[in-house]
């Protein structure tokens, strides 16, 4: 088994939370063989990460972004040849247990249980008939996934572009499992775009998308 983590630091609000990224990287009991950060400035991201963990590589972001720079996570995944893809946000915190049955995991996504305004939040036990039906996103945002599911399942640039790549997943036919542990904690803070989005919109046209696979045009 391999394993590549994945993240984007866009900006300096962002990059500054890359230490404490990075040392919680270093921190897990099962290593990464590939940790990547895609950024929009190499010379502050890399001075943030190479003091920490040498094993980081850090990638200047290419092109532009119309709603959310997540999209760059794409670049990043691309460069990465491990197995599975851990896409783990740079303001979130991965907890050292979080890959100790990955090597177990009988599917293609395994869902991480995460901390949330100070509560617990187990993945629940889905199919990927549940992710194409259900009017809620099932499966957080820092879940592992085999890299292939990539080839087809690309991050859009979109809010909610982490619920997307989901049930572009399951569209694959995708198979998803729970870890039945907490695996990461979710950070607010006051830059979450989540928090500035239009929620609604946002929402209604995942489904939209979501609808076009489930009953595509003739």
């Amino acid at each position: 088994m391999s394993i590549g983590v994945v993240t984007v630091a866009y900006g300096a609000k962002c990059r500054a939370f890359l230490p404490r990224w990075v040392e919680a990287i270093n921190s897990l009991a099962v290593e990464p063989d590939e940790v990547t950060v895609v950024t929009d400035d190499l010379i502050d991201a890399t001075m943030k990460t190479a003091d920490v963990n040498s094993l980081v590589r850090v990638i200047k972001a290419e092109g532009t972004h119309t709603h959310h720079p997540q999209v760059y996570a794409n670049q990043a995944v691309e460069v990465t040849s491990t197995e599975w893809i851990c896409k783990m946000d740079v303001d979130d915190i991965i907890y050292p247990h979080a890959f100790d049955r990955l090597g177990d995991a009988d599917c293609d996504v395994w869902m991480f249980g995460i901390r949330y305004c100070n509560q617990s939040l187990y993945a629940p036990a889905v199919t990927a008939e549940h992710i194409m039906t259900s009017p809620h996103n099932l499966v957080f945002s820092g879940s592992p996934y085999r890299r292939w599911l990539h080839d087809e399942a690309t991050y859009r640039d979109m809010i909610y572009e982490d619920w997307m790549f989901w049930i572009d997943c399951a569209a694959q036919g995708a198979r998803f499992c729970h870890s039945n542990t907490i695996d990461y904690e979710y950070v607010m803070h006051d830059d979450n775009i989540s928090t500035r989005a239009d929620d609604a919109y946002w929402q209604s046209e995942v489904r939209r998308l979501r609808d076009q696979h489930r009953h595509p045009n003739p």
